[in-house]
């Protein structure tokens, strides 16, 4: 069996021992452009100059607004990860609790491929990873538009095991379970991180660390004079 065909299986055997798959698990489903700003910004802040900020670093009162839209992420195996705690809309997009659910199951299986590769990116990477995302909503409604936000944290060892980040609507709309793909013909941002402190490049045909380049003419010259 493969791995989507599992998920299929999971994803029918939640559906069919809870009431949560019903449709009205979360009539409206705000807009959240605002929170992603809010919680990229948050995120930016305890970075600061470091490598990447760590899972404890995080305190939710700094990112209200994007609560109801985010999730905490642990990588458990290559293009896998899953969700360690969540807020509202992703229970509402799934149909069931998300808490401990691979990311995965809220996409297509076109959809779960490219999140693969865009995971391994983030973790691997690391990088900031900011992917468009479309979902199908039937013949009498609009596709529902938005933004997956994937932003790497480090665990209690400084592994880049986590991430912080969310889905978020273009605009609100009435809807519950959802499945989005990855539209990255709509301008994927992509990232990748390293210390504020690393020294700078140099251009082509210069040495590759500036800092460490050594001068073209000496400081100082040994004169010889001889009586």
């Amino acid at each position: 069996m493969s791995y989507d065909d599992l998920l299929e299986d999971m994803e029918g055997s939640l559906c069919g021992r809870t009431d949560d798959c019903d449709d009205n698990v979360l009539r409206t489903v705000p807009a959240g452009r605002e929170g992603l700003a809010e919680l990229e910004a948050y995120w930016r802040e305890i970075r600061g100059a470091a490598f990447l900020p760590r899972r404890r670093d995080l305190d939710a009162t700094r990112f209200a607004s994007a609560l109801p839209h985010a999730f905490i992420l642990e990588r458990v195996a290559p293009g896998i990860a899953r969700v360690r705690t969540s807020g509202q809309m992703l229970r509402g997009h799934l149909g069931f609790e998300a808490r401990g659910m691979p990311l995965s199951l809220l996409f297509t299986p076109e959809g779960r491929n490219r999140l693969r590769v865009w995971l391994d990116r983030c973790f691997d990477g690391p990088a900031l990873v900011d992917l468009p995302l479309t979902a199908w909503r039937g013949a009498l409604h609009p596709p529902a538009t938005g933004r997956l936000l994937l932003m790497p944290l480090l665990d209690h060892e400084g592994k880049v095991t986590r991430a912080v980040g969310g889905v978020f609507l273009d605009r609100a709309m009435r809807m519950s379970r959802v499945r989005f793909d990855v539209n990255e013909a709509a301008g994927v941002r992509h990232e990748k991180l390293r210390p504020a402190a690393w020294p700078v490049l140099a251009a082509a045909g210069e040495p590759r660390i500036r800092e460490l380049a050594e001068p073209r003419r000496p400081f100082l010259r040994l004169v010889v004079s001889n009586p």
